[in-house]
């Protein structure tokens, strides 16, 4: 379809988004801080190439800490649950060497399942490594509660700080918005079929990066959605705005706390979600969303059409998609994580 992403190079994903935002928020509470930046491609590539591209990766990212780590009282590393093993180990031991301390957080919600399936070698170094790190952030409250007896691990969650363009005063359902990389096991397939029986008067509108297995296929045709491309981040809060309602049916198998979610809560929409892993601690049923089962279209349909039919509903669900993004501002939790870090390195350190 004309102008279909068919493929993503470097798609933001939520490790890059949680990493700008640390960043961000630190440097307004006074820490001077200095970025190794471990991101970059490694979509549609060959094996080999893969390889040899995530061993420079590696290797600029630890040359990065040693050249800076002179400069700084700490190091933070933030990072995704599959790439933990190898890279904090090697980083904890520079540190140790050093003599810093070291904090680490985890972005998504499934490095139990990762820890837990280590071989006995993996885990051995990790429980010598990076799990004695001073603090350990993660990101769900099930994460926390399944290494509840360490005592340098804290819940800090996913968090946005966005601002609607103004108040909306939604009175019933006409706009539906779907948002997120175009991976099928995000949901996309269960949300278009669902969307087929949308009433004339309502449509969805699909935003998100064409990932290698998007099958564009699925807008060709259909009577009620449209692709628009990729929403650049700051645009999100106007195009949320102009919706009535977020779909996020997602299956995705290290689903932690999605940011869409929360700055579709802080711009006051509601959320049709999936009683999948982590996602029910964040959209509370029937107090700011409908969750529904997952891999399910009829599921879907079925909550939008309850939401059609009932604005008494949708309109109570607005208000309480509103107060649970306060929860989530930015300013409630990087007070605390601040103070952690001071209590490492003291008053005025990098």
């Amino acid at each position: 379809m004309p102008g279909a992403e068919k493929s993503a190079t470097n798609v933001i994903g939520g490790t890059k988004v949680l990493a700008a935002e640390s960043v961000r928020e630190l440097g307004r509470r006074g820490f001077e801080l200095e970025v190794v930046d471990a991101s970059g491609s490694v979509t549609n590539l060959s094996p080999w190439k893969f390889q040899v591209i995530r061993l420079a990766r590696f290797l600029r990212v630890l040359w990065g800490v040693v050249q800076k780590l002179r400069r700084a009282r700490l190091v933070f590393l933030i990072i995704a649950s599959y790439s933990a093993s190898v890279l904090a180990t090697s980083v904890w031991i520079i540190c140790k060497i050093a003599r810093r301390p070291m904090v680490l957080r985890f972005s998504g919600a499934d490095f139990s399942t990762i820890y837990h399936q280590y071989s006995a070698l993996v885990r051995y170094l990790a429980e010598r490594t990076y799990m004695r790190c001073s603090l350990v952030y993660v990101e769900t409250q099930q994460l926390y509660r399944d290494f509840s007896d360490r005592a340098n691990f804290r819940w800090f969650p996913n968090t946005r700080d966005i601002e609607a363009p103004a108040a909306v005063r939604r009175e019933e359902l006409r706009k539906l918005i779907f948002v997120s990389r175009l991976e099928m096991d995000k949901g996309l397939a269960e949300a278009l079929d669902a969307c087929r029986q949308l009433p004339e008067q309502c449509h969805l509108q699909v935003f998100g990066p064409g990932m290698s297995g998007t099958d564009f296929s699925l807008f060709e045709g259909h009577p009620r959605a449209t692709y628009r491309g990729v929403l650049k981040s700051g645009e999100v809060p106007r195009v949320l705005s102009e919706h009535d309602v977020l779909l996020f049916p997602s299956y995705y198998p290290a689903e932690g706390y999605p940011g869409v979610i929360v700055e579709a809560f802080q711009c006051g929409l509601p959320v049709i979600a999936t009683k999948w892993r982590n996602i029910p601690e964040l959209v509370e049923h029937n107090e700011n969303g409908l969750l529904v089962e997952p891999r399910s279209a009829a599921a879907v349909w079925s909550a939008i059409e309850r939401l059609l039919e009932d604005a008494c509903l949708y309109r109570r669900l607005c208000a309480g998609a509103a107060r649970r993004g306060e929860y989530f501002r930015s300013a409630n939790w990087y007070g605390r994580m601040a103070s952690d870090l001071r209590g490492l390195i003291g008053e005025g350190g990098r």
